[in-house]
């Protein structure tokens, strides 16, 4: 092979000569470029007077024009390098798509060449019309939203709020289950409000409109309308069951109807003492007291207790009546009032309550 020089290879170690500094500026100076002379003072004139001129500066002045490719330039010239991006393009090549996003789909084309002039005319228009509602639309909802009336605001919510209503009944009307699945969504609403109770004036803004409540009518007017919201919300949902007909009824119901007792102490003048006992806990002491005396009539009907209970009143009000025509006579001596009231209080029978007396009687 080739011989090895022991110069060449103790060649790098040797010093440095002074000429290396002057090599590496002359280096410098060939990587710098000249400068341009300057220009002279009528053409440096001239153009400080055209930029003053201009309208618009942009810097720097000098601007490099942008070339521009077409996509469809670079696309094509562009090609699948990795194994990932090959297995990519061959997978479009089968299924036939597109490498590049056309600007119609070929249902769209096909729509188009189908559809004659008069049709692309009409559907022009109507999209046009769609364009001009929407945008009156919009224009409006921007103009409500500055409106700051109060009183507008709150005739605009019970328009609404009957729009729902006469909307609500055409629904149950024409589709009673999509109606059901409203009522379960107003159900579920109203479990909201229990949970939250946020319509209930405890919240912050509640509490500074109280204390303006006192002087500040809209105040008042505002905290009214969080109490009604929250009892509208808080109003259970309430389905009317079918009326059952009488024919219907069972025979176990009619016996098992529940006969007032009859107090033991009770005057058979007194209709009140008729009633029901005011407590069910009481009706075992009250039969055990009477014993097992079976009350005759038990499986009478409700109207021909009513007529006997309307009786006993009408016999009772002619014995007041005819106190009261006594009395009325003696009415003579004014010492004598005093003295017949208390015979009328004391003819009564014990524990039977008082009648009110009219300022005419």
């Amino acid at each position: 092979g080739e011989k090895l020089v022991l110069s060449e290879l103790l060649q790098p170690i040797r010093p440095r000569s002074a000429l290396s500094s002057v090599k590496k500026e002359l280096t410098r100076v060939k990587q710098k470029k000249a400068v341009e002379l300057p220009l002279s003072k009528e053409e440096a004139k001239r153009v400080v007077l055209q930029n003053r001129r201009a309208e618009q500066l942009v810097f720097p002045l000098k601007q490099e024009i942008a070339t521009v490719v077409p996509l469809e330039q670079a696309a094509s010239a562009w090609k699948a390098r990795t194994p990932l991006e090959q297995e990519i393009f061959g997978l479009l090549r089968k299924t036939q798509q597109p490498i590049t996003d056309p600007l119609l789909t070929p249902e769209e084309t096909a729509s188009l060449q189908a559809m004659s002039l008069e049709e692309a005319r009409q559907r022009r228009a109507e999209l046009q019309k769609a364009r001009v509602v929407q945008s009156y639309y919009e224009a409006k909802a921007r103009r409500e939203k500055k409106i700051k009336s109060k009183k507008y605001h709150r005739v605009l919510k019970k328009s609404k709020r009957r729009k729902a209503l006469k909307e609500f009944e055409l629904l149950h009307q024409s589709d009673p289950e999509a109606a059901l699945a409203k009522l379960e969504e107003l159900e579920q609403l109203r479990m909201q409000e229990r949970m939250s109770l946020k319509h209930q004036n405890k919240g912050k803004w509640a509490r500074s409109r109280a204390i303006m409540a006192k002087y500040d009518l809209e105040a008042r007017k505002a905290m009214q309308e969080q109490l009604a919201k929250n009892k509208e919300l808080m109003q259970k949902v309430r389905v009317e069951l079918p009326e059952e007909e009488p024919g219907d009824v069972p025979e176990e119901d009619l016996t098992s109807v529940t006969v007032p007792t009859i107090p033991a102490g009770a005057s058979g003048a007194n209709p009140w003492m008729l009633g029901k006992p005011s407590s069910p806990a009481e009706e075992p002491e009250v039969q055990e007291g009477l014993g097992d005396v079976a009350v005759p009539g038990a499986a009478e009907s409700k109207e021909e207790m009513s007529e006997e209970e309307m009786s006993e009143e009408e016999a009772l009000l002619q014995d007041f009546a005819q106190k009261r025509h006594t009395r009325q006579q003696r009415a003579g001596s004014p010492g004598g009032q005093g003295a017949d009231e208390t015979e009328a209080l004391s003819e009564l029978p014990e524990g039977s309550p008082i009648l009110p007396v009219c300022a005419e009687e």
